[in-house]
């Protein structure tokens, strides 16, 4: 709006983001998410999620995430276990992932190990 050219994120789905940490803002300690969610700050510290996760432009994780569904623009450090993983241009991961569905847009950096496959966005119960 003022100034500044950021690319309008489109949720899949239904999903509303309903929580926010704003540029600016570090947070400290781990997540645990119940709802869409938009990180343009800064979080120190692991990340679960029961909704999508979109780490924004200006936005940094230094921490593990898991999560049915997550959108990088920003840079995340750490292993990362998910339904669906996209990076966009610009987006930088350096760290393992366990994820179904992969999407690197080209001008995205990724360095890690790749598992794909066999993710479950529910816990899975021990076979008895």
């Amino acid at each position: 709006m003022f100034g500044g050219k950021k690319e309008e994120v489109k949720v899949s789905g239904s999903a509303e983001v309903s929580t926010l940490i704003g540029e600016g803002c570090v947070f400290e300690g781990n997540l645990m998410l119940s709802t869409a969610t938009r990180i343009d700050g800064s979080v120190k510290g692991n990340i679960k999620s029961e909704g999508m996760l979109i780490i924004g432009e200006s936005g940094s994780v230094e921490g593990d995430i898991q999560c049915p569904e997550v959108l990088i623009y920003g840079k995340v450090t750490g292993n990362i276990e998910a339904g669906k993983i996209e990076l966009k241009r610009g987006a930088h991961l350096t760290g393992d992932i366990k994820v179904n569905a992969l999407i690197i847009e080209e001008g995205a950096f990724y360095n890690g190990r790749c598992s794909m496959g066999g993710f479950a966005s529910e816990p899975i119960g021990e076979e008895t």
